[in-house]
Formats: structure tokens, C-alpha cells, sequence
């Protein structure tokens, strides 16, 4: 059977459509990914406490979608784990305007990015955050506590600081990230400990330091996600990244890796929709071992 020019333009038309809204599906309906995190290390007095995690936003305005969703979490904290701006098209107004309504949920905890320490703008960024009363932790340890027990949240900032910084050869991330896991550990009185990092691919760092529980980002999910294979590439690890999302589990040490929620460079995601991440603690007899489930 002979198709005609007619149908052909039909055919493309109907195909462009589609594609478009796959793309704006993917880029735009938020998914809720809940862990569950078990540990004989957790207090009692930390069961069920859940952290909601927001990472790379990069300005994105989800007009509220992304506060219900928090909401609905019930949230003890939200912690930021960087790149809440974008430095090539940074709107401080974007982000400070989404905080001013997720602080009203629960407290804010917050780490630097990439995305902010190669900002002019991250000074203002700053200022406009702790006027909303957000925890700013870069380089800096501080005491959860609950039901008269206590746990250690700790931020690094992001490696990207050390353009400022004469003591650490540019690329060395792994020396300056050791060396601020250190002095934080000095202040440390807690047995247990998380870490609010943007980088995943130093996860072998944050394991050498016994830390606990990380959050992390960095990755946005490899980008485009292939099914049954992962992400296709991550800043920092390269083509078919190791860590782009989940729970990674290695001795003593768990890291959980957020897809993100915005974009960068790459201004689309494929089978990787933008992710809200809630994690639920629950201690557990020893004997048990650690880790986590979903």
C-alpha cells in the first residue's frame, strides 16, 4: 500500500508530539524514592526519624509540586545536598523562593555544589538562605538530638572551593576532602554520624573516614538512563558511572546517591525523572548487621 505525503506529515506530527511529551514527563513528574536505613549504630530515640533529600535543583521551579511532595513526607529534616543554583544562568530568587516554603515543613539543612562555589553569586546565596533560618554546614559538624538521644550531622564543601584555597593542588579532591573529614571528626561526639557531600565518586573516602550515612547528588541519575543498565555518564566518573543512585553499601559506610531534580549542561532526562528522596531510620540489635533496605 502506497502512503502518501499526507500521511507521512501525519505520522511525524503525531511522532513529534509524542516526543515532546515524553521529555516534558520525564523532566517534570516528580518521583518519591523511600528507603528505609537499618543500623545497630541508629539510637532508639532515632526510630522512624525520616529525612527528605533535596539535591541539584539548578533554579528548576517545579510551582509548588516539590513542597506537597515534602509535605507529604513528614519530614523531621530536609537536607540540601548542593547545587540548589545553577552558575550559568544562577536565579537566586528561584531558589530562596522554594526554601521560604520548605522551611515552613522542617528545619533545612544545607551543603554547597559545584554549582555554588563557582558562583559569584553563592555570597548572596548565603545570606539569603540564613535569613530563612537554614542550617549552612559547609566544612562544619553540629548535634542532631531526639528523644534524649544524639546523633552527628556533619557538610563538606564542595571540592571546588579550593580555587581559593593555596594548600590543595586543584585536582586533589580526595586530600581535601580527607583533610575537612578529619577536622570534623576532631569535634565529633557522636557515635553515629551522617554526611551531607556533594560528590558521589569519593565514596571511597567517605568509607576510609568511617562515616556512616552520606547523602549525596552530583550525578543527576547519569543523565539518560539506559533500562537495566544505569546511568550513561556522571561529571567526575566518566561513561556508565557507578554512582548515580540508590544506596551503595560498603563495610560500615552507606551513601545514598539523589538523581537530582533539575538539569545543567544537558538540558534533558530520559527514563530518569527528578527525585525526591526520603529515608527512614531503624535501629537495630547488632546482631542484625547494617545497611539498608528499600
Amino acid at each position: 500500500m502506497k502512503v502518501g505525503p499526507k500521511t507521512i506529515k501525519t505520522i511525524l506530527a503525531l511522532a513529534f508530539i509524542g516526543i515532546t511529551v515524553f521529555f516534558i514527563y520525564q523532566n517534570n513528574a516528580l518521583v518519591v524514592t523511600n528507603y528505609n536505613y537499618k543500623n545497630p549504630k541508629l539510637p532508639e530515640g532515632f526510630h522512624g526519624y525520616r529525612i527528605a533529600q533535596v539535591s541539584d535543583l539548578h533554579n528548576k521551579n517545579f510551582h509548588g509540586r516539590l513542597t506537597e511532595k515534602i509535605k507529604a513526607a513528614k519530614p523531621d529534616i530536609v537536607v540540601i545536598t548542593g547545587d540548589l543554583i545553577d552558575s550559568r544562568n544562577t536565579k537566586i530568587d528561584t531558589a530562596t523562593d522554594f526554601v521560604q516554603e520548605a522551611v515552613k515543613i522542617a528545619p533545612i539543612y544545607y551543603v554547597s555544589g559545584n554549582h555554588e562555589q563557582s558562583s559569584d553569586k553563592y555570597d548572596l546565596l548565603k545570606g539569603e538562605l540564613e535569613k530563612l533560618n537554614v542550617q549552612i554546614i559547609d566544612n562544619y559538624y553540629m548535634v542532631l538530638s531526639r528523644n534524649g538521644d544524639k546523633i552527628g550531622l556533619m557538610g563538606v564543601a564542595d571540592p571546588a572551593i579550593k580555587q581559593n584555597e593555596k594548600s590543595y593542588p586543584w585536582l586533589d579532591s580526595n586530600r581535601y576532602i580527607e583533610n575537612n573529614l578529619e577536622k570534623l571528626f576532631n569535634h565529633a561526639n557522636t557515635d553515629f554520624n551522617i554526611l551531607l557531600s556533594h560528590r558521589p565518586e569519593q565514596f571511597g573516602v567517605y568509607k576510609d573516614m568511617n562515616v556512616d550515612l552520606v547523602f549525596s547528588g552530583h550525578a543527576h541519575g547519569g543523565q539518560i538512563r539506559i533500562p537495566f543498565i544505569g546511568g550513561m555518564f556522571a561529571p567526575g566518573q566518566g561513561l556508565f558511572p557507578k554512582y548515580t543512585n540508590g544506596i551503595h553499601r560498603d563495610g560500615g559506610t552507606s551513601m545514598v546517591v539523589s538523581r537530582g531534580l533539575g538539569n545543567s549542561v544537558f538540558p534533558f532526562r530520559i527514563f530518569n525523572r527528578p527525585e525526591l528522596v526520603v529515608v527512614t531510620f531503624y535501629p537495630t540489635p547488632s546482631k542484625q548487621g547494617d545497611g539498608s533496605s528499600v
